[in-house]
């Protein structure tokens, strides 16, 4: 068969196809558009946002900068008048003026912010440990991006500004004059190595090489270099190449002399809670009151013993009237309860402390397999007062060549005794390096010496303080006898007197006695009541936003 020839559409349909095809590629035009339109909006939305949000940040870093040159220009403030107090009454005496009059501003370019502030003196807080001044601070400040975008923001807050008494826990060797009580010169040889705060209320002497990580500081303007046995007095951190320190923390000469404390009245007072105590003895009838539970009030000399009594239902410290012939004190690792044992002629009480638990447990003598006489549903106070001496302190006797600790895991303690207390063993802490656990011995009419018992390479951890007029700590025999080994103290010392701890020949060689290993107790730890000093020292000024908003 012949082709067929195609059908043709009609005229009319012809122009409904045309027609149709414009629209379709309309529709496509406008689509396209459409989402053009809208990816520009949202990366314009994106932008405003990120612009605003970047302002906003800028606008806070200038709070943040403000606040901060305030705090700096508080802290030089402070220092100056820290520099200029007589040692009595408010540090800042007129606080309303500490800052200048007007208003305080700040502006940077990276990140773009201006701000500016004002601050008025508010109130002060005065106890007898601290001064605290607090001032109240307003900034306003305005960050912007390019130009693009600001936004605007207010603070307002208190800028606090104190000084607190320094404690004796600041240093790892202070000594009111550098000799022995005897008068007998004592050196930094190159035996000695100290990593802690070092300071004299008079003159150092030092021979050949000894080591100081930390400050050494003097109230004199000269030291004494031993010089071969020849001493000279210099104005110089060295004698030539004979005598050379190693001073890594600096030796700063003619300081300000920082007086020991003269009494142990307010750690007496801490121990029985007497509030009203710390500038004078507590009254004994005050005295009678704790020992006898309260239910004697005379004004007659106490009874010599060993007390832990409650008053007003609040458990006080262990107190002891008259001297102690032994303090022993062990540490149950297992349980972490805290033991002492203290016995006064034929007198005997047990103690143990149980910080988790709360709980303190005393016996007549020292069988602790029977009850006990008293229980307690809280921990005694953290002094033990000693109203004479101590012959005997020890911790626990060595396991073979393993020392075993004194102190428990969070137990914090101050034994304070009015005479001389003699170390007879080693006294160490469980757990020394994270533990939470602390211990200071003050002796606040004596000394504390290292008694003939000690072992060889003795161990003490321990803020130790020797206060009285002719106090030192100190080696029983250091100058006589075979060479004892090292003596590690990890804590600080602190007395009237440099007691004697060995001799040593013209070489540097030890002939008798113990080498000096003292290592500072740097994980801040401040045993309870220990004494602090007279002086004060800054805290670094802080800011407190109290409120925050844009404006």
């Amino acid at each position: 068969m012949p082709p067929r020839n195609p059908i043709r559409p009609a005229q009319h349909e012809r122009g409904i196809a045309l027609v149709t095809a414009v629209l379709v590629v309309l529709l496509a035009s406008v689509l396209v558009v459409t989402f053009m339109t809208t990816s520009t909006g949202e990366r314009s939305l994106s932008s405003n946002v990120q612009t605003a949000k970047i302002s906003l940040y800028s606008a806070d870093a200038g709070v943040r900068t403000q606040q901060q040159v305030l705090a700096n220009l508080a802290k030089v403030k402070l220092d100056s008048c820290l520099a200029g107090w007589p040692g009595s009454g408010l540090v800042i005496t007129n606080a309303a003026n500490l800052f200048p009059n007007g208003t305080f501003t700040v502006a940077s370019t990276n990140p773009a912010f201006s701000a500016s502030g004002t601050i008025a003196y508010s109130d002060t807080q005065i106890t007898p440990r601290k001064q605290a001044y607090d001032f109240r601070f307003t900034i306003q400040s305005t960050g912007s991006v390019r130009n693009t975008g600001t936004r605007s923001v207010q603070s307002n807050g208190i800028l606090r500004v104190s000084a607190e008494r320094g404690t004796f826990a600041d240093y790892l060797l202070f000594t009111n004059r550098h000799s022995s009580a005897s008068g007998t010169n004592v050196w930094f040889s190159s035996n000695s190595a100290f990593d802690g705060r070092v300071h004299t209320n008079t003159t150092f002497r030092f021979a050949y090489k000894p080591t100081f990580q930390d400050q050494v500081t003097q109230r004199d303007a000269q030291a004494y270099y031993y010089n071969g046995g020849a001493p000279v007095q210099l104005d110089a951190n060295n004698n030539s190449t004979i005598d050379v320190p190693n001073f890594y923390g600096g030796f700063q000469r003619n300081q300000t002399a920082v007086p020991l404390p003269s009494n142990s009245y307010s750690q007496q007072a801490s121990a029985i809670r007497y509030t009203s105590g710390g500038a004078s003895a507590p009254p004994n009838a005050e005295i009678n009151r704790y020992i006898s539970g309260g239910s004697n009030t005379s004004s007659s000399v106490p009874a010599d013993g060993i007390y832990l009594n409650q008053l007003g239902g609040a458990l006080g410290g262990i107190y002891v009237q008259g001297s102690l012939d032994q303090c022993r004190m062990w540490a149950d690792t297992v349980t972490n309860r805290q033991w002492y044992q203290l016995k006064q002629g034929t007198t005997c009480r047990t103690i143990m402390v149980d910080m988790a638990s709360t709980q303190t447990m005393v016996w007549n003598g020292a069988n602790t397999a029977v009850a006990p006489v008293n229980t307690y549903s809280q921990v005694p106070l953290g002094i033990m007062y000693v109203n004479g001496g101590i012959s005997d302190l020890r911790g626990p006797d060595r396991s073979g060549s393993t020392v075993l600790p004194a102190i428990a895991q969070k137990n914090q303690m101050l034994i304070a005794a009015t005479n001389d207390v003699v170390v007879e063993r080693d006294v160490t802490l469980d757990d020394y390096s994270t533990g939470t656990n602390v211990l200071g011995i003050y002796s606040s009419n004596g000394s504390v010496r290292v008694g003939p018992g000690a072992p060889a390479d003795c161990n003490l951890d321990a803020f130790v303080m020797a206060a009285g007029t002719s106090g030192e700590f100190a080696v029983d025999g250091y100058d006589t006898g075979s060479p004892r080994g090292i003596f590690h103290l990890r804590g600080g010392m602190t007395a009237s007197y440099y007691g004697g701890f060995y001799t040593f020949d013209t070489s540097g060689m030890v002939q008798s006695g113990y080498v000096r290993d003292f290592h500072y107790d740097r994980r801040g730890l401040i045993p309870p009541f220990y004494p602090s000093t007279l002086r004060f020292k800054a805290d670094t000024p802080t800011a407190r936003t109290l409120a925050w908003k844009e404006i």
